[in-house]
């Protein structure tokens, strides 16, 4: 009876197996693989998947060029000037109405902060920004703007990033612990101390979070507006709508994908500065400087 019981014992605490381990350890395993492992998981798998629809039907159509293809392709534009021009073009335009567009955002935000009866006014105009069709501002802001003018591409990609600026650093205005807010005023402090002293810190994390994910909506916004650009040759987007006029497949996945490394790299480092500004915020406690 006793080595029943015992035998019994073993089967409950190995989890209804005999000789069984504890589950648990494959879970730590797992936690603590490096993050990098799980993205370079997910390439190889998004790549084979794109191989295997590159040689179905759909492939041999010509609409899916292989990996190989668009590799080769990538080799050759990176000798090409026009390649890096077009970058540049569309890199500068969308840096222009990122920092138009989260300036704009800013200053609702300090409207919000002095005069917080105005919070609905700016929400509600963050979220009209973000419900225009940008399909159909781009002509009409094109048709007000002198040919060879870059306005629409900037204009666009300012739109595309107030809301985002805007939510992001209303929150993190608001965020501010109530304490720290009645010590300073407890002190003698006034307003302006509580925003330089409590409030800035602690908006920081989120109105860097909005910066990170403004990045490449400001970028795409860019692109797009390239679509609607008159009596102007250089640009991602007019290397696409080139492409595409062509039918040349190959050359279009190039510039999409080379769109998506680019927004992800602004997305990247951004994320870095904002891990540098606030290492409690990223979890970096101990390089924290307070």
């Amino acid at each position: 009876m006793t080595e029943l019981a015992e035998a019994a014992n073993s089967i409950v605490v190995d989890g209804g197996v005999p000789g069984a381990r504890p589950s648990r350890g494959l879970g730590r395993r797992l936690a603590a693989t490096p993050a990098w492992v799980g993205g370079v998981m997910g390439v190889v798998l998004i790549v084979l998947v794109w191989w295997i629809l590159s040689v179905t039907s759909l492939g041999r159509s010509g609409a899916i060029p292989t990996p190989l293809e668009v590799i080769l392709l990538f080799g050759k534009a990176f000798g090409d000037s026009s390649y890096w021009q077009a970058i540049g073009a569309t890199s500068l335009a969308a840096g222009e109405g990122y920092l138009i567009g989260n300036a704009i955002a800013i200053v609702l935000a300090l409207i919000v902060l002095l005069n917080p009866r105005s919070e609905g006014f700016a929400t509600q105009l963050a979220v009209v920004t973000s419900c225009l069709p940008l399909t159909a501002i781009g002509p009409l802001v094109a048709i007000m703007t002198q040919a060879g003018s870059r306005v629409t591409s900037v204009f666009l990609a300012a739109l595309s990033v107030i809301f985002t600026t805007v939510i992001g650093s209303i929150l993190g205005l608001k965020s501010a612990n109530r304490t720290q807010l009645d010590v300073v005023s407890a002190y003698g402090g006034s307003r302006f101390t509580q925003v330089r002293k409590v409030r800035l810190f602690a908006a920081l994390p989120s109105f860097l979070a909005a910066l990170k994910i403004a990045a490449p909506a400001a970028f795409l916004g860019a692109v797009l507006g390239e679509y609607f650009l008159v009596g102007v040759d250089s640009g991602i987007g007019i290397l696409l709508l080139n492409a595409q006029f062509y039918n040349d497949a190959t050359r279009v996945w190039v510039l999409a994908l080379t769109s998506g490394a680019i927004a992800g790299l602004a997305y990247f480092l951004i994320d870095r500065i904002g891990r540098l500004l606030t290492p409690w915020a990223a979890g970096d406690r101990g390089k924290a400087a307070f």
